[in-house]
């Protein structure tokens, strides 16, 4: 059975209005009511409905963070920034998956529409950039982690493209010129921008692109794997090989440890992201380290300040990244 205030006012005998300023912790009751009221609501069990009441005030304190799956290690330290921020201004996140469909995206994004939440940030966006715009100019959205090209919304991400360029750099200058590259067939933002850098790094340094080096698969280990085996068939072998993620760098390292590669010799290899399994691997793996707890922080941060806010901030912040150099591009 459920207790509803109205319960709590006939055994209290006052009014509702009486004991919704009781629960709401306003002066303008006796003490004689405030003792009644609180007598019937331990005596019932009465649990109040925050929720409902959340949504009269139009503010529920609470911001929601959608993120593709809980699979992607890097995401733990980016919530973790998100939640710090949030709850030093006195809000809450809940988080939920989308499982990369665009369409659950969209019904999750129902509990920023129906006020359930003040606001929501987009880790792994599905939706459209056009699409994501339209619905940032009427609710509090953001994006963290991913960009989206011409979308109008508020971003913190680091430079994609720069960090692939100055990976690819790194191995060109330790004498690597047949520079592979493992990316994924998911068009990404993230994996167009540093493929972009990649390509970048090649042309600077005078070495042509060839596009036998470049395999496209998935964001897998067994992706990576198969993406060496393919690279490592070439007759013209890579010297080195960038992924995009760790993950897939680790299955690339993989095969190569199976099929008597010397990894950090015969062949560099260069993930990205700086999981916890990078290091933990033998070899270890140098990789793109990304200012995951910074990212979640300020884009809580510059979302609760958006929600104060008379004109929206959507400015794309590229907060710094950093090179980690360990033993699979021959570093101690």
């Amino acid at each position: 059975m459920n207790i509803t205030i109205k319960d709590v006012a006939k055994a209290a005998n006052v009014s509702v209005a009486t004991v919704s300023r009781v629960l709401n912790k306003k002066t303008n009751v006796s003490d004689e009511a405030v003792q009644a009221v609180n007598r019937a609501v331990e005596e019932l069990g009465y649990s109040p409905n925050f929720l409902g009441r959340d949504l009269r005030k139009s503010e529920t304190k609470r911001i929601l963070a959608i993120i593709a799956s809980t699979e992607q290690s890097f995401y733990s330290d980016v919530l973790r920034g998100m939640q710090d921020a949030a709850y030093q201004q006195g809000y809450d996140v809940l988080i939920a998956t989308t499982r990369n469909d665009p369409e659950h995206e969209m019904h999750l994004l129902n509990m920023l529409f129906s006020k359930a939440v003040d606001g929501a940030v987009l880790l792994a966006p599905k939706l459209d950039a056009q699409t994501i715009s339209q619905l940032a100019r009427k609710y509090h959205l953001a994006m963290c982690l991913e960009r989206l090209e011409d979308c109008e919304i508020l971003c913190v991400t680091i430079d994609n493209e720069q960090a692939g360029y100055d990976a690819t750099k790194l191995l060109i200058g330790k004498g690597r010129k047949r520079i592979g590259l493992i990316t994924t067939k998911e068009r990404s933002q993230s994996s167009i921008d540093r493929e972009k850098g990649y390509r970048r790094a090649l042309a600077d340094a005078g070495i042509g692109v060839d596009e036998q080096l470049i395999y496209y698969g998935g964001y897998d280990c067994d992706d990576g794997f198969a993406g060496c085996e393919q690279l490592m068939k070439l007759e013209n072998k890579p010297d080195a090989i960038f992924s995009i993620s760790d993950t897939i760098s680790i299955g690339a390292m993989t095969y190569a440890i199976r099929n008597g590669i010397e990894v950090g010799k015969d062949v560099l290899f260069f993930g990205f992201d700086n999981i916890a399994y990078s290091h933990m691997f033998i070899p270890r793996l140098s990789t793109v380290e990304q200012p995951c707890y910074l990212q979640g922080k300020t884009v809580i941060e510059k979302l609760i300040l958006n929600m104060k806010a008379e004109v929206p901030d959507t400015g794309v912040y590229k907060l710094p990244h950093s090179l980690i150099l360990r033993e699979s591009t021959g570093d101690k």
